[in-house]
């Protein structure tokens, strides 16, 4: 139960630690007594735990992450009785991984950690609370080693990957309602709306809110696709991490606009994480 100090009630300081398929990122928010919060540390680090063989967690992957971790908890928080209440979540990667608790194992063991895995359903549940629709084992870290192996990828590549997309869509994707758009976040969404920002200076500055096209995001991945990951680090929007799985992504989203009948996507640029914070705040209320 939160203290109070001079009759009020006092603040709730919480680290999230989100794992995710591309990057491990860190949130340190205090929580208001309103059930509002200010964010107060946030920091990402690229780990690509995805980016393995299927249901595999590669061991370069495990280790930077536990290195992120580590630094991040001893530069923010060294004496853990003082420091932030921990919420640590995992999603796709981790949950479809059959070596997970060499991640989990130490992070329990030496952080003193307890991560949750979500299941699909509980990460579009905190999707939906950010703004959010459907999970699928879509992710662009995972789609690129599985299918996109050449650099640039072959025409077969491309022709496979699109099948399987629309095998994986059909099932579970929603058709557009009358005048209905698409709401979409994470790292590809951020990426797309970047470059489209970048190539066309003097629109808007925010990528929040942002509006794309299905031409605009067909433009991109016609763009992306023509060029090797060397060549796309080039683009102006496009960090140089993300310059070899930006192409999957792309694809899917511009499937996901195609058959589903979207012609227009909203980027949101908050994410599960965000989804957590609004629940602890919730909490907070009561």
């Amino acid at each position: 139960m939160p203290g109070r100090a001079n009759g009020r009630p006092r603040t709730d300081l919480v680290a999230i630690v989100d794992l995710g398929s591309a990057a491990v990122r860190f949130i340190i928010a205090r929580i208001r007594p309103s059930a509002r919060y200010d964010v107060v540390v946030e920091e990402r680090v690229p780990t690509r735990l995805g980016g393995g063989a299927p249901g595999t967690l590669p061991a370069r992957a495990i280790t930077k992450t536990l290195r992120a971790v580590h630094r991040f908890f001893a530069r923010y928080s060294p004496q853990r009785r003082e420091g932030p209440r921990v919420v640590a979540i995992a999603t796709s990667a981790v949950r479809d991984a059959l070596n997970r608790e060499r991640l989990l194992d130490p992070l329990r063991r030496d952080e003193g950690i307890e991560v949750r895995i979500l299941s699909a359903r509980d990460e579009a549940r905190l999707g939906v609370a950010a703004v959010s629709m459907a999970s699928l084992p879509l992710g662009a870290v995972r789609t690129t080693h599985q299918f996109l192996r050449h650099d640039p990828p072959t025409r077969q590549e491309l022709r496979v990957f699109r099948d399987v997309i629309r095998d994986r869509l059909r099932p579970a994707l929603p058709a557009a309602g009358r005048g209905g758009q698409l709401i979409g976040l994470g790292g590809t969404m951020r990426t797309l709306a970047s470059i489209y920002l970048r190539a066309t200076p003097g629109e808007r500055k925010h990528r929040n809110g942002l509006v794309l096209h299905q031409s605009d995001v067909t433009a991109i991945r016609e763009r992306l696709e023509a060029l090797s990951a060397r060549r796309r680090r080039k683009i102006r929007g496009l960090r140089s991490e993300r310059a070899d799985i930006i192409l999957a992504g792309a694809m899917v989203v511009e499937d996901v606009m195609v058959f589903g009948g979207y012609l227009r996507l909203v980027i949101c640029t908050r994410g599960v994480r965000d989804g957590l914070l609004f629940q602890e705040a919730a909490k907070r209320r009561r």
